[in-house]
């Protein structure tokens, strides 16, 4: 926000010839002050700080302010007195007094701006950006060693010190959102989980269009079991950032928590094919596994889009240098249970013509699951389901001794892996 970050000049020593000069200046002061721009209270204030006295700077131009309250150097420095004072403050660990040492600087900073914003924009904005990013990167130092508490102060800190920046609220919630997710707070992740929530609406209250901070509301209520409100947010996001594949990750992982295996499923598919446009092969590394877990769920016998279902399976199956076992006895029990699902629906038939269509369009489909289930117990020949259903769809297409054979192997398989 304000560029590299910045540095201040270590305090000077105090010296004979400093000393003198500050005697001299208070006593011009109790005469009325010295002509010019900047006051003898502002010039005398900068020797305390230069001398770490820093309170006795603050009472200075205080005492300045009784004869003019419109001077910008004053309140400069006046920022500058309590931001060393904030420091001190937190190197003994005090933070409640470091916090408000923040805040008035900060005020104090912003009047300088205010009273003459060409000279002192640029300054202050550096002094603003060093104790805002001192705080933030102290902060950083302590999240990732896990001290959490520490980095949760040194956050609200740097909001004390630049209040226009909302980064560090985001940031605690953000911070509380992962600590929710670890073993270490497990039970305490209601509790993160509700600040996470209030801490993000008090961003979200003076950002309320905020994509990324809706985003996170929208997680943090589906893990607290809130999954109506979060679908709500998730449904108006969905409307304006169609392509985001992470809003469309959490879009899917609650789905399927609501047990909503269909949308999931869309969501996956949408997934996969952003992921294969965008060119980045490093995020195509879980294409196969959503593609399965796609083609699964669309399989299913209450959603019943088998053909949706075994286009991804056999599109997992094409991606995958050497298919594995999870991939082909997915595509041989969606191919067997869409022939069944179509050969048991003949059955209720009472149209002959819609009946012997639908047995028409099952043959097919239990030839090719011989197919599939041959291919299946070649590759892994170990493998007890694939012999279960490699039985069932021989017998569909009228190869009882086959399928006797398959069936026995089924059961010795079996009998090894349950004894």
């Amino acid at each position: 926000m304000y560029g590299t970050e910045p540095t201040r000049p270590a305090p000077g020593a105090r010296t004979p010839a400093r000393a003198l000069m500050l005697a001299g200046l208070m006593a011009v002061l109790a005469l009325g002050g010295l002509a010019g721009c900047r006051s003898a209270h502002t010039t005398s204030a900068i020797l305390y700080i230069d001398d770490q006295n820093y309170n006795k700077a603050v009472q200075v131009i205080h005492e300045g302010f009784e004869f003019t309250q419109d001077e910008p150097d004053a309140y400069y420095y006046l920022g500058e007195a309590h931001s060393k004072l904030a420091e001190e403050a937190v190197a003994k660990d005090n933070f409640l007094e470091a916090q408000k040492n923040y805040g008035l600087a900060y005020k104090a900073y912003k009047r300088a701006i205010e009273l003459k914003p060409a000279e002192w924009t640029d300054k202050v904005n550096v002094s603003l950006a060093y104790n805002y990013r001192t705080r933030l990167s102290q902060a950083k130092i302590d999240w990732d060693s896990r001290y959490y508490e520490l980095a949760e102060g040194h956050m609200r800190l740097a909001y004390a010190a630049l209040p226009d920046s909302l980064t560090p609220i985001k940031s605690i919630a953000r911070m509380k959102i992962q600590m929710s997710e670890t073993g270490e707070f497990a039970d305490k992740k209601t509790e993160l989980l509700t600040e996470a929530a209030e801490m993000l609406d008090q961003v979200l209250a003076a950002n309320p269009t905020a994509y990324e901070l809706q985003l996170d509301k929208a997680y943090v209520l589906a893990a607290l079991g809130r999954s109506g409100e979060a679908a709500k947010i998730y449904d108006d996001l969905l409307a304006a950032h169609s392509e985001d594949t992470d809003l469309l990750i959490q879009i899917a992982s609650l789905a399927a928590e609501q047990k909503n295996y269909e949308r999931a499923a869309d969501m996956y598919v949408k997934i996969v094919d952003l992921y294969e446009k965008d060119g980045d092969t490093n995020n195509d590394g879980n294409n196969i596994g959503m593609l399965v877990s796609a083609g699964l769920w669309y399989g299913k016998p209450e959603i019943a889009r088998f053909d949706d279902s075994i286009a991804l399976l056999d599109r997992a199956i094409i991606l995958e240098t050497f298919p594995t076992e999870n991939s082909l006895i997915a595509r041989l029990r969606t191919v067997f249970n869409y022939g069944k699902s179509l050969k048991d629906a003949s059955e209720k038939e009472t149209d002959p013509a819609v009946k012997q269509g639908q047995l028409d369009k099952a043959a097919p489909l239990f030839k090719r699951a011989v197919e599939l289930g041959n291919d299946l117990v070649g590759r892994f020949p170990g493998n007890a389901q694939g012999f279960m259903y490699l039985s069932m769809a021989q017998l569909e297409t009228g190869d009882p001794v086959g399928a006797d054979l398959s069936f026995k192997r089924y059961q010795e398989l079996n009998a090894v892996s349950n004894p």
